[in-house]
């Protein structure tokens, strides 16, 4: 009867399962059984750790694909071995996930809570050991990078919450992409959320066919619509009644030059 229900419950075990491991005996243990160490840093009263923690991480999906290649553990910043942890990974945002090789080497870091497809379309990135954070850091001291790689290493500095080296990189883009290289769908998701008034978002709207094209309406013009309600929805705060009125004259003149779904909408 006993072995039944054993059997019974580790059938039925789902999710991501977390180890009571110390740091140390995480590696070790993942030495031993050739895989690599995932660590959740987190502390109790973030946000997005709870989302992760309650929603993401005990689905079936999650389990089994994290559970076959990790041997995962988790430490609050603020409790315990975390506080040593935090200093020596570099924890600066919250939750911060890192993929540790067994000699404890950090092979790739990623910050902030996602839904079950990004969260495991990262690790992906992550396992990847031409894409992992450690090796495009390698490859960028070298001097090495061609422009696609500089991309990917930037979207990977995002993702790390590395913002410091990330705006180092995007601006030696910025210096070398021409602007056809800039349409392109590989540098999209550089330029998706530019500030509406930025260069960058003046860039899309010069060249919005092109990414059109290359990209694809919808997510376009999503894109750009989403900009334009957010800074119509925020002209109120932070701004004089002058500000906010030539603000707003300003976004009816931008609205003229591109065609959307909602433009009337919007006006």
């Amino acid at each position: 009867m006993m072995c039944l229900v054993l059997s019974v419950m580790a059938f039925a075990q789902t999710g991501v399962d977390f180890q009571h491991l110390t740091f140390d005996e995480a590696l070790a243990k993942a030495k031993a059984e050739k895989k690599l160490v995932f660590v959740d840093c987190y502390t109790t009263w973030c946000g997005p750790c709870k989302m992760m923690t309650t929603k993401i991480f005990p689905m079936k999906e999650a389990g089994e694909f994290f559970n076959p290649r990790f041997v995962c553990v988790k430490f609050d910043m603020e409790q315990g071995e975390g506080k040593e942890l935090k200093n020596k990974l570099g924890v600066r945002a919250y939750p911060s996930f890192f993929i540790i090789r067994p000699d404890g080497s950090i092979q790739h870091k990623m910050c902030g809570g996602r839904n079950l497809e990004a969260t495991i379309a990262r690790m992906e990135v992550g396992l990847n050991e031409k894409t992992c954070l450690d090796y495009l850091n390698q490859t960028y001291a070298q001097g090495k990078m061609d422009k696609m790689q500089l991309i990917r290493y930037f979207l990977v500095l995002q993702e790390a919450g590395e913002g410091e080296m990330g705006a180092k990189v995007e601006k030696e883009l910025d210096a070398t992409l021409s602007d056809a290289e800039k349409c392109t769908k590989e540098y999209w998701p550089l330029i998706r959320w530019a500030k509406y008034g930025s260069d960058k978002f003046y860039f899309v709207l010069k060249y919005v066919d092109a990414y059109r094209k290359n990209v694809g309406k919808e997510v376009v013009d999503e894109s750009l619509s989403a900009t334009f309600y957010s800074t119509i929805s925020n002209s109120g705060h932070g701004y004089t009644r002058e500000q906010q009125t030539q603000l707003l004259k300003q976004v009816r003149q931008d609205l003229g030059k591109v065609d959307l779904a909602d433009k009337e909408e919007l006006i």
